[in-house]
């Protein structure tokens, strides 16, 4: 017998499972970021008490000089909704509506202002009741 035959791998068979060439170092995983929080927009406004024929340029005219607007929408039953741009602009639309001497009025008709609520959703059918009736005198 001759001596390869007695070792007991053949040189082609390495007993080890790494190749021959050395495999480059991978690369380290890339590092993933927390996705950030997306800020909170500002909420959007109320106007109640609009008049029939009132338009959402009409809005937009009226309620533009506090801040830019990002969107305005009216409901067929009368309520409009405003979307500032930030919330400081939010709250000097509020601010003037509460102002006892001039408040907000669109066709000579004073609109309600407030911030768009879950909570105030309950109370709206009752605020709508009482405008009307106040109208009706």
């Amino acid at each position: 017998m001759s001596r390869k035959r007695d070792k007991p791998y053949n040189s082609r068979h390495i007993p080890y499972s790494y190749p021959k060439r050395r495999r480059p170092i991978p690369p380290p995983p890339p590092v993933v970021e927390p996705p950030k929080q997306k800020p909170t927009p500002p909420p959007a406004l109320v106007v109640i008490g609009l008049p029939l024929g009132c338009s959402v340029l009409d809005l937009k005219s009226r309620f533009e000089i506090y801040g830019p607007i990002s969107r305005i929408r009216i409901d067929p039953q009368g309520v409009g909704f405003i979307s500032y741009r930030s919330k400081s602009a939010a709250d000097s639309a509020i601010s003037a509506s509460v102002d006892p001497s001039f408040g907000i009025s669109i066709d000579s008709h004073p609109v309600f202002l407030s911030f768009s609520l879950s909570s105030l959703v309950s109370c709206f059918s009752g605020f709508l009741s009482g405008f009307l009736n106040l109208e009706q005198l």
